[in-house]
C-alpha cells in the first residue's frame, strides 16, 4: 500500500461533489487521502470524502484552514470558492509545506481577474480580443455611457464590475415594455434600467458594453502556475452540451492563464459575435459547475492538476475529440442525523 498524502478540498459551489468524485475515480485514490470542508453540513460531502469537517464562512475561513492544514499534515489545499480571501495566506502555507490552490497567484492577480474592468483592459492591452465596455459609478455616467455605446453598437448591455458570471447582466433595449424583465432575467427596457439605476442607495459599478449575439462556450482549464495541463471546452445547448478537447479558443487560453497567472481548476468564459469572431468574457478562478461533464471526453481535469501537484503518475483513459452530454438529475438517501 503506498503511503497516502493528505489533500483538502475547500468549499466550492456546487460542484464539490463532482471534483472529490472525479479524483476517488483514478489510481489517485491509492495514494491520496481526502479531506472535505463546507460552512454548510453537507451530507453527500460526508458520504463521499475521508474526512469532512464543517468550516467557518469563506471569508473568515483563511486562518481556520491554515491551522486545520497544519493540525492534519495536509500537503495541498483547494479552494473552490473565493480562494481570493485564501490567497492572502500564501505564504504562511508554503511556509508549512501546504501547496496552496486558489485559482490565481497573488491577491493583486485575483484583482485583475475579478474586477472585470481592469480584466478587460489588460487584455485590451495585451491585443487579446476581449470587448470593448465603460465603467459608470453614477446615474450620470450611466446615462452618458448608454448614449455613447448605443451610437456605436447595435445593442448594448450591461454587467456588473463585481460578481458571479452571469449575476446581474442583462441586455438593454428600447423596444420591449417594462414587464419584459419579469418574463426575461436577462433582458431590460433601457429606460427602466437607469430608472431602477438612479433608485440605488449605493449605486453598483457597472459596465456598458456591446452585446454579442452569436454562440458562447465555456472553456474549463487544470493549471499549474501559468501553464495550461489540460482543457476543454463546452458548448450548452437548451438539453445538452457538447465537450471538446480541441477549440479554437484554447490558444486563447494558453496566453490568458499565463498573463493572469491562473492555478488551478478555472473556468474561461468567451462568445462569438455576428462574424463568429470568438470574444473573451471572463475568466472565473474557480472550477465551474458543470466542469464534471468534461471527464466524458476522459480528460479528468482536476486529477489532472492534483497528480501534476502532488508528482503522482495518473493512469489516463482514451480520450475523444468530441461528445454530447445529457446533464441527468440523481438523488440520493442521506441520515442527517449522522
Amino acid at each position: 500500500m503506498h503511503r497516502y498524502q493528505n489533500i483538502w478540498i475547500a468549499e466550492s459551489y456546487s460542484c464539490q461533489k463532482d471534483i472529490i468524485t472525479l479524483i476517488k475515480s483514478t489510481n489517485l485514490a491509492n495514494y491520496v487521502r481526502i479531506f472535505a470542508s463546507h460552512s454548510l453540513q453537507r451530507p453527500e460531502l460526508k458520504q463521499l470524502a475521508d474526512v469532512f469537517i464543517q468550516q467557518p464562512n469563506v471569508v473568515d475561513s483563511a486562518d481556520w484552514l491554515l491551522q486545520a492544514c497544519v493540525e492534519f499534515q495536509v500537503k495541498l489545499l483547494f479552494c473552490g470558492k473565493h480562494g481570493h480571501h485564501i490567497e492572502a495566506l500564501r505564504f504562511q502555507f508554503e511556509h508549512h509545506g501546504i501547496q496552496l490552490v486558489t485559482g490565481a497567484i497573488t491577491v493583486e492577480q485575483h484583482n485583475n481577474i475579478n474586477d472585470k474592468f481592469i480584466f478587460s483592459n489588460k487584455c485590451l492591452m495585451e491585443n487579446l480580443p476581449a470587448i470593448a465596455c465603460k465603467k459608470v459609478t453614477n446615474t450620470f455616467e450611466l446615462n452618458n455611457a448608454i448614449e455613447q455605446f448605443e451610437s456605436q453598437y447595435n445593442q448594448i448591455c450591461a454587467k456588473p464590475v463585481h460578481g458571479v458570471y452571469g449575476a446581474g447582466f442583462v441586455q438593454l433595449r428600447r423596444d420591449v415594455n417594462y414587464f419584459k424583465k419579469f418574463q426575461s432575467s436577462t433582458i431590460c427596457n433601457t429606460k427602466q434600467f437607469i430608472e431602477a439605476y438612479s433608485q440605488l442607495e449605493y449605486p453598483i459599478a457597472y459596465l456598458i458594453l456591446p452585446f454579442l449575439s452569436g454562440q458562447e462556450c465555456s472553456v474549463d482549464i487544470a493549471c499549474n502556475k501559468g501553464k495550461v495541463l489540460s482543457q476543454v471546452t463546452r458548448i450548452k445547448f437548451d438539453f445538452y452540451q457538447e465537450c471538446y478537447t480541441e477549440h479554437a479558443c484554447h490558444a486563447i487560453c494558453k496566453i490568458l492563464v499565463e498573463l493572469f497567472d491562473c492555478d488551478g481548476l478555472i473556468n474561461i468564459q468567451f462568445k462569438q459575435d455576428q462574424n463568429l469572431k470568438w470574444h473573451i468574457l471572463e475568466i472565473n478562478p474557480r472550477p465551474a459547475g458543470g466542469f464534471a461533464y468534461t471527464a466524458h471526453t476522459g480528460v479528468n481535469l482536476i486529477a489532472e492538476l492534483i497528480a501534476n501537484k502532488l508528482s503522482i503518475s495518473l493512469e489516463r483513459e482514451v480520450t475523444q475529440t468530441a461528445i454530447q452530454v445529457l446533464p441527468i438529475s440523481q438523488s440520493i438517501q442521506v441520515d442527517l442525523n449522522n
